[in-house]
């Protein structure tokens, strides 16, 4: 399995525990992968600020808030491209005086 669905599948995996987190063996029988191979990749997400221990519990992982950035600036990005989208309806869809 490529490393991409490995880091997919360990964020999906992770989603939903962003208090406390889970713990490597939870998180590697959620993934199917061996503990090790799961430690490893936790590791490389964690690097690129993905992935953090928890603060309440040094054994569990979770999503880091750059998860959480990365949404809302899609959701800002979206709000304002429909804001943009509505003033074009509305200019468009008046009646000519």
């Amino acid at each position: 399995m490529s490393e991409q669905s490995i880091f997919a599948r360990l964020l999906f995996a992770l989603s939903g525990h962003s208090r406390n987190g889970l713990r490597l063996k939870q998180i590697a029988d959620g993934i199917s992968e061996s503990p090790s191979t799961t430690l490893r990749n936790l590791q490389r997400l964690a690097e690129d600020g993905l992935a953090e221990r928890s603060p309440h519990d040094q054994d569990n992982w979770r999503l880091s808030p750059r998860i959480v950035q990365i949404a809302l600036a899609h959701q800002t990005e979206v709000s304002r491209e429909e804001r943009a989208l509505d003033d074009f309806r509305n200019r468009y869809s008046r009646s000519p005086n």
